[in-house]
């Protein structure tokens, strides 16, 4: 998995060619903007299909996880009654740990999030390019 970080410039990356593609598309026909429309929706739902697919894999494992955590938690609850000041370090380093795995998964969501806004807006400025062409073909045709 990447890091934070290098999703984060990814989706600059993405923005900036969001942004590259509209100006492109207002020189282009119709026809090669509705293209490009219909490969950002492709595009779109099979970035879906990959997100919802690591989802319920990731989901898989974290109950995975979760349950061999109780068995082993347990475990050693019961190995070591005498040294509970240990225990309990112990655990405040494993829920530290937990808390910041699942802030860095919903970071990494909101990145995943961040990025479908920034392809659903190009779809709706190449949208708005098409129906502006789509006026002023009907303007000058009258």
């Amino acid at each position: 998995m990447k890091s934070l970080s290098e999703q984060l410039q990814d989706l600059s990356v993405r923005a900036k060619k969001a942004e590259d593609d509209a100006a492109a598309a207002r020189k282009e026909a119709r026809d090669k903007i509705q293209a490009r429309a219909d490969k950002l929706q492709a595009d779109a739902e099979a970035r879906t299909a990959r997100v919802k697919a690591d989802a319920a894999q990731k989901k898989d494992a974290i109950e995975k996880q979760w349950a061999e955590l109780q068995v082993t938690a347990k475990t050693r609850f019961d190995a070591i009654k005498a040294d509970l000041d240990a225990k309990r370090a112990e655990q405040d380093v494993k829920r530290a740990e937990w808390k910041a795995e699942r802030a860095e998964d919903s970071a990494a969501a909101a990145i995943a999030f961040a990025y479908d806004a920034v392809e659903y807006a190009e779809a709706a400025v190449l949208d708005a390019i098409m129906a502006r062409s789509d006026a002023e073909a009907i303007a000058g045709a009258r």
